[in-house]
């Protein structure tokens, strides 16, 4: 009984792998990534925005996660390593950035500066948060029409 239930387990989380060609397909076309930046130290305020824009991220538009059109992120920018996306997205603060890419090239994005000060509101917190990557998700679709005639 004991070894069936492993594999039955196996087979579950073999299944929730996506194949390579999935995979492969995702990392070639545009895609939208949602970074939620924030520091070393954390208040309540940015935890409560991190754990919002994640459920909406995650939670609400799971066909675009699975179909790899759009992915979470969570980065400390303090971290070394990460203290270059200061520069690159104008952090001053704890913040998430939508963005538009292209393999390794940022096409476009948004920082939602917003979210502080909506976030106790959370059907506007939702609102604006759903609506900037709905955005992003249609010009992804849009640039990858363009690059595929292109090719």
């Amino acid at each position: 009984m004991r070894k069936l239930a492993g594999v039955m387990i196996l087979g579950f989380a073999l299944a929730a792998v996506p194949s390579f060609g999935a995979v492969a397909r995702a990392a070639a076309s545009p895609r939208v990534v949602a970074t939620y930046f924030h520091r070393t130290i954390r208040c309540q305020t940015c935890l409560q925005i991190e754990s919002l824009a994640r459920y909406n991220v995650t939670d609400v538009m799971v066909s675009d996660i699975e179909s790899g059109q759009l992915s979470w992120r969570t980065l400390n920018f303090e971290d070394e390593g990460n203290t270059h996306f200061e520069k690159e997205f104008g952090l001053d603060g704890p913040s998430l950035v939508i963005t538009l890419e292209d393999g390794d090239t940022v096409l476009k994005w948004a920082r939602l500066d917003r979210v502080w000060e909506i976030y106790s509101d959370v059907d506007a917190f939702d609102k604006y948060v759903l609506g900037a990557v709905e955005e992003y998700l249609e010009e992804a679709s849009e640039f990858a029409v363009k690059k595929s005639k292109s090719q």
